[in-house]
């Protein structure tokens, strides 16, 4: 082998290196700021869904319905708060929600799977609180002079 063979060789090696080196830190940055915040099945058992956060320049929201990734968020501005970022089945069990802060900002029917129209959406009926069987009492207002 000649002297510039060798040197060839060796840089290739540093290159190689360099880039198997990059591919790591990138990974390890990568799975630093992607989480899985919940990962939920319908009430029925039929259909999985996942819910992941990408903490990054942004937050981004991510659905995952039985194995595929239905809906990836706007960008929100990173903030000093809880989102409050959920995933919540109708009371059919094969509309999965996916609300922030409260609000209700995507839908997907996973048995016909397709996203849910802006009227749709809003019209989502969950089980009622009084069918779900709590055995307590809830906080009530009281009054005190």
């Amino acid at each position: 082998m000649t002297a510039s063979n060798k040197a060839l060789l060796s840089v290739s090696c540093l290159i190689g290196g360099g880039a198997i080196l990059f591919a790591l830190v990138a990974a390890s940055f990568y799975f630093s700021v992607v989480s899985t915040v919940m990962k939920k099945a319908s009430p029925d058992g039929k259909h999985t869904a996942k819910l992941v956060r990408i903490d990054g320049i942004d937050v981004i929201f991510r659905v995952i319905v039985d194995g595929r990734r239905v809906y990836s968020s706007p960008d929100f501005a990173p903030a000093d708060a809880d989102f409050r970022e959920q995933i919540v089945w109708d009371a059919d069990n094969h509309i999965v929600l996916l609300e922030v802060g409260g609000e209700r900002i995507f839908g997907y029917d996973a048995v016909e799977r397709r996203e849910l129209s802006a009227a749709e959406l809003l019209n989502v009926q969950f089980t009622p609180f009084t069918e779900l069987g709590f055995e307590s009492e809830l906080p009530r207002e009281t009054v005190t002079n």
